[in-house]
């Protein structure tokens, strides 16, 4: 290890290579050592006192001289807070210096110094506190990351002096691109490092899996499942130490330790080839982790029970075990294959963030656990593989992550939501209010988002300590910044998933993230916890038997006996000192998990209630609904107070169902599960009930039940349907194809307080998509959406179609939206960090500001938000929209389209083609003409008139319904000849329009405006809502172009022609009344049209324009 270093932005192990190559090479010499040295004792003349000038002539002016800058004075810029100068190192591109007082936090200067660099044109910054130096990167705006040195302890250590100046000098900063001295060089090598080693750590987890499952089986009739959740247990231990030993957080220090009891000991042991005793050993480090010790001067601190339990692993407790299998898991996650390819390299857990568990999270979701008939070989661990033993394995395809639609989200992405989101709850809060925040993610995953809040929240209180006075900067060292986040832990975090694995991963997160040296694991169970975000009801809800429209009944003896209330002044003191009461020691842990335990036991006043609620939510779910629910009040009644007005013959068998239906589908109850958030300490419900800030990335599948794919049958996936629309939890979902997304944004607009913040990753269909106008709606009404950030996901963001848009969405409960701010088609997270400042020389996107009134001008009252990006955009959209009313409107042409024939529901009239009226399909349409002779099949026309009626048999105009505003054209319409069918694939008029006029629409349809006017709502799907809201000129608007358009259009329905294409343009561009540069702009927007046609078609508007 480098003494005094820390930071990601540089891997540990590339800077010590470069310390060492620099040592060997003499590059830092004898006399720049001496000064460096001589530089630190003078340094101790300063302290917390001294002023912001004496750090600046004292230290830091002296300290960048002997790293080869020079400091020119006229450019220093002084500030209450810093002060800022150019460095120079002869021609080179210059280094921006920021100095602040003595201790102060640096993370606290980061956006000053991005956006002077930036005004600088500095690549470069150096942050100095007097005890720290930190660097940082300025041209990746959107990465935290930084190099930071200890000074103290860096010039105490001579490698890690040359790393210093293997990194921060003069001569690295502005080394040839070519050179190995060139920090750049460094972080390109730390970037590729760090991925080759991320790649390798959840290879290596499968692999230790595999390996520690295959052992705990044995050939024996154990269960898969549990016996892999064991080793599961086993690895997340593993795991826990090798991150806990590469930051010192265990006594490394102690030989005793260091040899017998560490994870390095073992995987050396491990790696000197076949070992006895492993398991022996894994659980004396196990029962050493979970108990602690004192021993002379070794003393190791015991964790909480929850991870290191050996109750929770007992087929790791059997003799006999595979010491070898335990040998391959120690070196899957300590070693991983050498860049030579000869022989296997250490993995360095320190070069590692936290995280990284959200990749792992994310691979074993995909993978399940399967008995083999016969042994399976894994290939990326062949020369480590025991060929011996039970025939059990890991196999990928399980379809989870990608059926839930569960990615792990990108720090870029965790940081902006966090930042957005929290900023206006603590931007003037005292240190006790940060404390009293609650902090939500309902989908947590893996934890990202809890990790990224836990840090945001430590480093406001910390400024709020120090803007109150009552502390100074130099007063917060590792050891209180360590408890500060522990606090922020254990008192404003909660998270919920349905996945057990993803709610152990969170709490692994969150105790990497906060862990102490002296201290045991904080202790998370009650706010962290597995269950189903999504299904669960109201209190309010118990006021009724639960069904479809079911009046509210008569108060209810459970509400008349003030059991709820009496509940919560059971429950409340309990909750209340499991947040606040301390977690310094293993007993106060233990303690809270057997009050936590105590609290959830069947007969608590809480835990009854429970049962209540799952009773009324089992409705949905059960095989006979109306036996339970004609049974819910007096079974509400028996839970609760014993009084039992159905015999037991009648009572049981329905309770015993709904407990059942319970275990299966975890229910989540939010004001049973944590009373604290919306019950005051006397029982009465509070009238700021709520979170005060819900973020995080939900999943984005769709809930329907015939998703083959997606987890769970057909039958549960109907019922939770059902539930969402007719239980009354949900009142703004719409009678189409349910995404949970959606189920998501409405339950966490309605756990979060009045004035609470949300802050969301959402697919684009939440701005676009009719099936969202509810949602919108409510949305709007209930929150003002402060900011829309728009991703197109061409970088492969996440790990899905490259075409797929996304949101980060930010807002506020308890006032309708005014206006929103939108910034759509960012492709670039540093995108995120760009705000007032233009960090790459080019043009800054600035975002637009659009009002409500505004987007119900451009949409109509579902208030679909176009994809607009720039001003340019909302002129063109805004004039369309002035221009002409929505085609499907009655002051427009009043039409509507629809599908007729599907290829699978319908397959049973298809016949041979010759046989009957020609099936066309949507590949055999293109602008303006149809491919007749290619149809696959035919349809006979009684059978056509049956299913459809008549309207087949004449002319109309249809379009595809799958297209993509990233292909060449999006919107593909042709007017099909009668006596003909068409599929799914293809929208049809439905409307008596005659044919002239149908050419007219098919030339607007086929143009390249009209199809820019699309592509500004369009995602995958060019749908009928879409399609019956673009502004289209009638036949009195057109005037004199509607002749021509619709000539032109048969013109090229007969046959393709570039003139007559370029000329329809020309004319559409000038019927919408654009100017040249707007019309150059819309054809820029078609970047796979040939330049040809957008350069034929703008000489034809301009001929028209003159």
């Amino acid at each position: 290890m480098l003494a005094g270093f820390d930071g990601q932005l540089l891997s540990e192990h590339v800077l010590e290579e470069a310390a060492t190559r620099a040592q060997s090479h003499g590059w830092l010499d004898r006399s720049a050592l001496r000064a460096l040295r001589d530089w630190l004792e003078c340094h101790h003349r300063l302290g917390p006192a001294s002023s912001l000038r004496a750090v600046l002539d004292v230290a830091a002016e002296p300290l960048v001289r002997i790293l080869g800058y020079d400091l020119g004075a006229t450019e220093i810029a002084l500030s209450k807070r810093v002060i800022v100068s150019t460095l120079r190192a002869g021609g080179s591109t210059p280094v921006l210096l920021v100095v602040t007082f003595w201790g102060e936090r640096l993370d606290a200067m980061r956006t000053l110094a991005v956006a002077e660099a930036a005004r600088r044109a500095a690549n470069w910054c150096l942050l100095f506190s007097g005890t720290h130096l930190r660097l940082l990167d300025t041209r990746a705006v959107y990465s935290n990351r930084y190099a930071q040195f200890e000074l103290e302890l860096v010039l105490d250590d001579e490698l890690a002096t040359h790393g210093l100046w293997s990194s921060v000098s003069a001569r690295a900063l502005a080394g040839d691109e070519a050179g190995s001295s060139s920090t750049a060089l460094l972080i390109l090598a730390s970037e590729e490092r760090r991925a080759s080693v991320s790649r390798s750590l959840k290879n290596g987890v499968l692999a230790a899996c595999e390996h520690m499952l295959r052992a705990l089986i044995d050939g024996r009739a154990h269960s898969i499942d549990s016996a892999f959740e064991q080793a599961l247990t086993l690895v997340y231990r593993m795991l826990f130490l090798l991150f806990a030993e590469a930051r010192l957080l265990v006594p490394l220090w102690h030989p005793v330790y260091r040899e017998s009891y560490s994870l390095e000991a073992l995987c050396r042991a491990a790696a000197r080839g076949p070992a006895l005793g492993l398991w022996d050993a894994l659980r004396a480090v196990g029962r050493l982790a979970h108990s602690g010790c004192r021993a002379g001067d070794l003393r190791v601190t015991p964790f909480n029970g929850r991870l290191f339990a050996p109750a929770r692993t007992p087929l790791a407790d059997r003799n006999g075990l595979d010491n070898e299998a335990a040998r391959h898991a120690l070196l899957a996650l300590s070693t991983r294959a050498a860049r030579d390819r000869e022989g296997r390299e250490r993995i360095s857990y320190r070069d590692l963030g936290v995280e990284q568990i959200g990749a792992i999270y994310e691979t074993l979701l995909d993978y399940t656990p399967r008995v083999d008939d016969t042994p399976q070989i894994d290939r990326r661990e062949r020369r480590h593989q025991s060929r011996t033993g039970p025939t059990v394995s890991l196999h990928p395809g399980s379809g989870i992550r990608k059926a839930t639609g569960t990615f792990y989200t990108p720090q870029p992405f965790v940081r902006y939501l966090v930042r957005q989101t929290l900023e206006p709850l603590v931007a003037q809060a005292t240190p006790d209010q940060i404390l009293d925040l609650k902090v939500l993610d309902p989908s947590m995953g893996s934890g990202a988002f809890l990790v990224g809040a836990c840090t945001f929240l430590a480093e406001s209180f910390e400024s709020a300590l120090i803007r109150s006075g009552s502390h100074r900067a130099h007063d917060l060292g590792t050891v209180e910044r360590a408890a500060i986040r522990r606090t922020v832990a254990e008192r404003c975090l909660f998270g919920v998933d349905l996945n057990p694995m993803a709610v152990q991963l969170a709490r692994l997160s969150l105790w990497l993230a906060t862990l102490a040296a002296d201290r045991p694991l904080s202790f998370l169970d009650h706010h962290l916890v597995c269950g189903d975000s999504l299904l669960g009801t109201w209190l309010t809800s118990l006021r009724r038997a639960p069904g479809r429209h079911r009046r509210i009944v008569a108060r209810l003896p459970l509400f008349e006996a003030g059991a709820l209330e009496a509940a919560m002044l059971e429950a409340l003191p309990v909750r209340f000192t499991l947040a606040q009461g301390p977690n310094d020691t293993p007993q106060q842990v233990r303690g809270k998990e057997r009050a936590l335990a105590a609290l959830r036991s069947k007969e608590t006043g809480l835990s009854k209630w429970k049962r209540v609620a799952d009773c009324w939510c089992a409705y949905w779910f059960s095989a006979e609904p109306e036996r339970l629910a004609s049974a819910f009040s007096s079974l509400a009644e028996a839970i609760l107070s014993d009084r039992r007005t159905l015999p037991d013959r009648l009572a049981e068998p329905i309770m015993e169902e709904a407990a059942r239906i319970a275990g299966e589908r975890p229910f989540f109850h939010w004001e049973l599960e944590f009373p604290e958030l919306f019950f005051g300490a006397d029982g009465q419900r509070r009238p700021d009930a709520g979170f005060d800030a819900i973020i995080g990335n939900p999943p984005w599948d769709m809930i329907r039940a015939d998703a083959k794919s997606a987890p769970g049958s057909s039958k549960e996936r109907a019922a939770t349907v059902r539930f969402t629309r007719t239980s009354g939890v949900y009142s703004a979902q719409s009678d189409g194809h349910a995404n949970s997304y959606q189920l998501f944004l409405e339950r966490a607009g309605a756990l979060a307080r009045p004035g609470g913040r949300l802050g969301l990753v959402l697919p684009f269909g939440l701005a676009c998509d009719h099936g969202s106008a509810a949602l919108r709606r409510h949305l709007f009404s209930q929150c003002a959406v402060d900011a829309l950030v728009g991703f197109e996901n061409r970088r492969g963001v996440f790990p899905i179609h490259r075409g797929v848009r996304f949101l980060l969405m930010t807002a506020t409960k308890g006032t309708p939206t005014e206006i929103t701010s939108c910034r759509f088609g960012e492709t670039d997270p540093a995108a995120l960090d760009t705000e007032g400042h233009d960090t790459y020389g080019g043009e800054v996107t600035e975002p637009l500001r659009l009002s409500r009134k505004l987007i119900e001008h451009l949409s109509g009252p579902d208030l679909s938000i176009p994809y607009l990006r720039t001003t340019l955009d909302l002129t063109i959209a805004e004039r369309a929209a002035l221009l002409f009313s929505p085609l499907g409107d009655a002051a427009g042409w009043n039409i509507r389209f629809g599908r007729e024939l599907n290829a699978t529901d319908d397959r049973d009239c298809l016949r041979p083609p010759g046989r009957g009226w020609p099936l066309i399909e949507g590949w055999q349409v293109t602008p303006f003409s149809v491919n007749i002779a290619g149809s696959r099949f035919s349809v006979l026309p009684d059978e056509a008139a049956r299913r459809l009626g008549h309207r087949h048999e004449r002319p109309r105009l249809a379009y595809r319904d799958v297209a993509s505003s990233t292909n060449r054209v999006t919107l593909i319409a042709a007017v099909l000849p009668g006596r003909s069918v068409t599929t799914h694939t293809l929208f049809c008029l439905r409307t008596d329009v005659p044919v002239q006029a149908q050419y007219f629409l098919s030339g607007l349809f086929n143009s390249l405006v009209v199809n820019y006017l699309v592509r500004l709502r369009v995602s995958t799907h060019v749908t009928t809502a879409i399609v019956e809201r673009l502004p289209i000129p009638t036949t009195d608007a057109a005037d004199s172009m509607f002749r021509s358009i619709a000539s032109l259009a048969r013109l090229l329905a007969r046959r393709d022609h570039l003139d007559s294409r370029a000329r329809l343009d020309a004319l559409v561009a000038s019927l919408y009344q654009l100017t040249p540069s707007e019309f150059a702009y819309v054809l820029s927007t078609f970047p796979l049209m040939p330049q040809e046609h957008r350069d034929l078609a703008l000489r034809e508007f301009m001929k028209a324009y003159r």
